[in-house]
């Protein structure tokens, strides 16, 4: 079985763009692209930035758009999202019922296990933090279902992506974060989104890797985290988190090309073009 992420849509009101960008188009793509698959998914995973101002018509338009998939999907918010208008436009299965000042849930009726953590703060600008109450509540999670191949999704990546930009807010409490899934080998993808393109970083037995978002991006080329050498377009994508044999999760990204079609992207262009691994 297999589980499909899709990540900072950036869905906006009807008639507007972000940035010049169809976001609702593009998801909407995505989503044919997903249901087009050989073997379809068990279920998806949106990691965050679901609207790009957190409005209740931006929740509204993307409920409509993901009546399209043909498989459940879950949620979980990112640093653009508002929890409780989130709550109020989507049904309350695809985020756990989580009814904590944070949404956190674990989903176990999949051959995969989804554990969904929401560590995002605002202020004084946007982060992430696996405070202390957070990390007890992942551990004792993780504790209970030790023998379930399991994915935990977040929206910010745990760990430095080489994008000073958006490094600068950090992940504040990534190596506790690390330490609690190091003890609990069942972990084999730590997934996430925000940066809006592939980055990953090797734990002891687990791959933290973020995903590209389902609308096309430009980023910067950065050399040392400092100087901004130009810029790179980043064609829009998924990712798709897959059972092996061992129980392990393996992971394959899709990019869309354009004709329009939707591709693996082959591991060693990856490596070159977005400094990921699967």
């Amino acid at each position: 079985m297999s589980v499909a992420q899709l990540t900072d849509t950036h869905i906006v009101r009807e008639g507007t763009t972000y940035f010049g960008i169809d976001t609702a188009q593009y998801l909407a793509d995505a989503i044919d692209a997903v249901n087009a698959l050989a073997l379809p998914p068990d279920y998806a995973v949106i990691t965050g930035d679901i609207a790009n101002f957190g409005s209740a018509a931006e929740y509204a338009r993307f409920r409509e758009i993901m009546t399209a998939l043909q498989v459940p999907y879950f949620v979980i918010p990112g640093n653009h999202d508002d929890r409780d208008r989130m709550r109020a436009a989507l049904p309350p299965h695809t985020y756990g019922g989580s009814t904590d000042a944070r949404v956190r849930y674990a989903v176990d009726e999949f051959a995969i296990r989804l554990v969904g953590l929401d560590e995002n703060f605002l202020r004084p600008w946007p982060g992430a933090l696996l405070d202390r109450d957070s990390a007890a509540w992942l551990e004792r999670t993780l504790a209970a279902r030790r023998d379930s191949p399991t994915i935990v999704a977040v929206h910010q990546p745990p760990f430095r992506t080489g994008l000073h930009y958006l490094d600068v807010g950090g992940f504040l409490g990534r190596r506790r974060l690390r330490r609690i899934v190091d003890r609990h080998p069942q972990v084999s993808r730590v997934i996430s989104g925000h940066i809006h393109c592939v980055r990953s970083a090797q734990w002891k037995g687990a791959t933290a890797i973020s995903a590209p978002s389902t609308a096309p991006q430009v980023l910067p080329l950065l050399f040392m985290e400092g100087k901004v050498l130009g810029i790179r377009h980043e064609p829009p994508g998924f990712s798709l988190h897959a059972l092996a044999p061992d129980a392990t999760v393996t992971t394959a990204v899709y990019r869309r090309d354009d004709s329009g079609s939707y591709n693996p992207v082959d591991a060693r262009n990856m490596r070159r073009s977005a400094h990921g691994t699967v």
